[in-house]
């Protein structure tokens, strides 16, 4: 099945936008690869502030331009390529402000400039198994007020479970993968499956589109076979 999709395409040249951070520094991550962290700005419990710690331009891109992995066409170095990143966002600043000023960061820290242009793209759709769901909807179980979920990172205890993977543990809604000797694993905490689409999307680098029809949150645990680490 095809599907058209308005596709971000990494060009040389630069561009210029009007709102700047306050302060920001960039420097290359030390850290050589493994987990990323992206925290703060307009909408999170820290609002005049970011710090993205370890991170890939591919998943600063999807911040600025609100778009899909599979909606960016670029170099490998968008994936391989990683840095630490602090800045100070101005007070009151909107999430559109905010996304301008990571647009003209990348523009002017990294001569990054984008075009958009439609595409027919191959996808996937997120179906009901033939005997029904596997999956129960999740208890109120969200995070509590005051606490939003960017502020709480996963727990990772030692050692492995049953599963061959660590025993990790959500403190917030959200969805976590990892990857082992060809397996993966997705943890999955008061998300709805939108979400869970949206997730794999990444993954496999096409648009999955949940046609479900199954409404509310859901927690679970799912381990598959990877075709990659």
């Amino acid at each position: 099945m095809l599907h058209k999709q308005h596709v971000l395409l990494l060009l040389a040249a630069s561009a210029a936008f009007p709102q700047v951070f306050e302060v920001a520094s960039v420097k290359p991550s030390q850290a050589g690869g493994g987990r990323y962290a992206m925290s703060g700005g307009p909408g999170t419990s820290d609002p005049g502030r970011i710090s993205y710690t370890n991170t890939m331009l591919r998943a600063i891109l999807l911040r600025a331009y609100d778009v899909k992995s599979y909606q960016i066409s670029g170099p490998d170095w968008l994936d391989t390529l990683r840095y630490d990143i602090t800045a100070k966002v101005p007070d009151s600043a909107t999430r559109e402000q905010f996304q301008a000023m990571l647009q003209n960061l990348l523009a002017t820290r990294f001569h990054m400039a984008v075009h958009r242009e439609p595409k027919e793209l191959p996808i996937y759709a997120l179906l009901v198994a033939k005997n029904g769901p596997r999956i129960k909807p999740a208890a109120d179980d969200s995070a509590p007020a005051g606490k939003p979920a960017d502020f709480q990172l996963p727990v990772v205890r030692p050692g492995e479970g049953r599963d061959g993977f660590p025993v990790v543990s959500l403190r917030a809604p959200g969805l976590v993968i990892e990857t082992k000797d060809g397996r993966a694993r997705i943890t999955a905490k008061d998300s709805p499956l939108s979400k869970l689409a949206d997730f794999l999307s990444s993954r496999l680098g096409r648009p999955v589109i949940d046609m479900t029809g199954l409404a509310g949150n859901y927690s679970f645990e799912r381990v598959f076979t990877s075709g990659a680490e």
